[in-house]
């Protein structure tokens, strides 16, 4: 072996090397001792067992949108709230504390807390609509793909004895828009299915959230 096939190997060893290295650490990073989403859902939980999302209202002139007549909150503020519960689990009961320095009176504090319970019910109650929608069409879908599948056996049935071409593709066609069919439904179901109900956790977590007016809880 020349000297440019031992600097090859000991290349390759050396990537490989680090390659090990490198994946040894990705899995110390999902490890529960370093996983920094475990230490952020700590960091908000307090005593009583709640995260708590502190919201800083004492820079702003006013809270609402500045076209809204005091109907609706900035959505900033939303923006901001939805970011600090991204990484919570859903079943965490969350308080949104709005710090606003002492300087709101409490017809202020009902409109923000009422702004706040509306736009997180709407948001709930859309999701879950959504996803009821998508299981009507997933049934749609699961009966027009078995619908398929028994025409397909019913023409195999009919035409067993016979051999014509063009009944083989109907045949064939029938079978793959069946399975097409069949299969869109099970991604409604399982895949698309999951992913809504995750969304309608955390959307119900929000819901549910307690709104108080305070001095941020650290």
């Amino acid at each position: 072996m020349g000297i440019f096939g031992r600097r090859n190997k000991e290349k390759r060893k050396e990537v490989r090397t680090q390659v090990r290295d490198f994946n040894h650490r990705l899995n110390d990073l999902y490890s529960k001792k370093y996983r920094y989403s475990l230490r952020y859902e700590d960091s908000l939980i307090k005593d009583d067992g709640k995260a708590y999302v502190n919201v800083d209202l004492t820079k702003l002139d006013s809270p609402f949108s500045v076209f809204s007549y005091e109907k609706r909150m900035d959505p900033d503020i939303y923006d901001y709230i939805d970011t600090q519960v991204f990484y919570l689990r859903a079943e965490i009961p969350v308080v949104i504390n709005f710090d606003d320095g002492g300087k709101y009176s409490e017809d202020l504090k009902d409109k923000i807390k009422k702004c706040v319970t509306r736009h997180y019910h709407l948001q709930y109650e859309d999701i879950r609509y959504e996803h009821h929608r998508s299981m009507i069409f997933g049934f749609i879908l699961a009966a027009i793909g078995l619908l398929m599948l028994a025409v397909h056996f019913a023409i195999a049935y009919a035409f067993a004895d016979l051999s014509f071409k063009q009944i083989e593709v109907i045949n064939e066609l029938t079978l793959i828009i069946s399975w097409m069919f069949v299969w869109s439904s099970v991604d409604t179901f399982v895949v698309s299915g999951h992913s809504k109900r995750v969304d309608i956790m955390n959307a119900g977590q929000l819901a549910l959230a307690e709104i108080t007016f305070s001095k941020a809880k650290q």
